[in-house]
């Protein structure tokens, strides 16, 4: 007679970490896959956004788990996750940050954001910061002084308005959100008319700055913060202003090489705006500035986190990583590699799709490339204003050749009736 053996028990299956990666309106770019590897980390997005995606169209690998819900819920939908295990919480979403660093301090974790990271967040308080330990920042006025100034006096009149502006910061002047990314409520106002106009529209209202208008080239500048310590990653230039892709321009920028005197300068820049802005943590931070017709260079924006667009994928081609999962993982307090130059240079077009027009053309480079026709230039565009058709990424080991090609994908007809 035999008999059957007995069957062993399934052996307990020990649930991953969690890794919950908080967002509002910046969607993700890379896949987090790449940075929480599956076998190893159960990975969601949280969201308080009520249908928006939290990945970019063109961001490679399979969609994450998404779990919806309002931001006064966060930390419990964080403790449903969770149950018992080990969580992570990080963004790379500019209207997550002071969320985020909350959080984490909520839930027991190490500081990685920045310990002010309203120095990075409010474009006031950064320029004041900057402006004190000596880095040149444009010209600006807060419209929320004078509104403090004025308390019993009523609100100033546009007129009024229009002469202060005029005589603190002179014209064309930019007019810009407070605490906004993604270049959103930014105005260039080229006249006194355009200025007067626009404080009307907006008068009374808080949480706007006016700045000086800046004639010169634009560039960013990226580097790693460890603990107060800056590491170069990348230069790039843009291709202009990032405004006014609804409009018909196209956006774009390239890589600048890491030798050159603009990279040094640029990486200099970056280590006097971490020190005044506070360096503790661990972080990427972006630093965007203006080369004047004198030389100078100017600081407009800073941001501690990953860029937008393709840059985070730039510093992957010219500087061996990517900026927005080195961002995510060294809130996680995972190992990052090191930047080094690759000998390659990179560059990114983005180009707008108008009213009527659909995809119909890729122009042909020298330069290796990546080419993302998006859904809004698939079929023609219904919309009302231009939209990103068609996302272009270029590399190449030499930098003449790669400038060829961003002029062809900057000025070809890529899209039309």
């Amino acid at each position: 007679m035999t008999t059957s053996p007995i069957p062993h028990p399934a052996a307990a299956v020990t649930p991953l970490p969690l890794v919950v990666i908080l967002h509002s309106r910046q969607p993700l770019t890379t896949d987090p896959a790449v940075t929480f590897d599956p076998v190893r980390w159960e990975t969601v997005v949280l969201t308080d956004a009520e249908t928006d995606p939290v990945v970019r169209e063109d961001a490679p690998g399979e969609a994450p788990a998404v779990r919806r819900a309002p931001r006064e819920g966060w930390a419990e939908a964080i403790r449903e996750l969770a149950g018992d295990r080990p969580v992570q919480i990080v963004t790379n979403d500019e209207y997550c940050l002071i969320s985020c660093a909350e959080l984490r301090a909520e839930f027991g974790l190490p500081a990685r954001h920045p310990a002010q990271p309203a120095h990075y967040i409010d474009k006031v308080l950064m320029k004041e910061r900057l402006a004190a330990a000596g880095v040149r920042v444009p010209r600006f006025l807060a419209l929320d002084e004078v509104l403090d100034d004025s308390q019993g006096a009523g609100v100033p009149d546009p007129e009024t308005l229009t002469e202060l502006v005029s005589a603190r910061i002179g014209g064309p002047v930019v007019a810009k959100p407070r605490r906004e990314a993604n270049s959103r409520g930014v105005s260039i106002l080229r006249t006194r008319e355009e200025l007067r106009d626009w404080l009307a529209g907006h008068r009374g209202e808080r949480g706007w700055q006016i700045e000086e208008y800046l004639d010169g080239t634009f560039h960013h500048v990226n580097g790693l913060v460890r603990d107060g310590a800056t590491a170069p990653v990348q230069t790039g230039t843009y291709l202009g202003p990032l405004l006014d892709l609804p409009s018909g321009r196209r956006l774009g920028g390239w890589t600048v090489p890491h030798d050159s005197e603009l990279a040094r300068r640029a990486h200099a820049l970056n280590h006097d705006v971490v020190a005044a802005l506070g360096g503790e943590g661990a972080f990427v931070v972006h630093t965007e500035f203006a080369v004047t017709g004198d030389d100078e260079l100017v600081v407009v924006e800073v941001a501690g986190r990953a860029p937008g667009a393709l840059v985070s994928e730039l510093a992957r081609l010219h500087a061996g990583l990517n900026l927005e999962e080195v961002n995510l993982a060294l809130q996680a307090g995972l190992p990052v590699p090191e930047p080094h130059p690759t000998g390659t240079e990179a560059a990114w077009v983005w180009i707008p799709v108008m009213p009527g027009e659909r995809y119909r053309h890729t122009p042909d480079t020298k330069s290796e490339r990546l080419v993302h026709v998006r859904q809004a230039a698939r079929q023609t565009h219904t919309g009302t204003s231009g939209a990103i058709g068609v996302s272009v990424l270029l590399w190449h080991t030499d930098p003449d050749v790669l400038a060829v090609d961003v002029r062809t994908a900057a000025t070809a007809a890529w899209c039309g009736a």
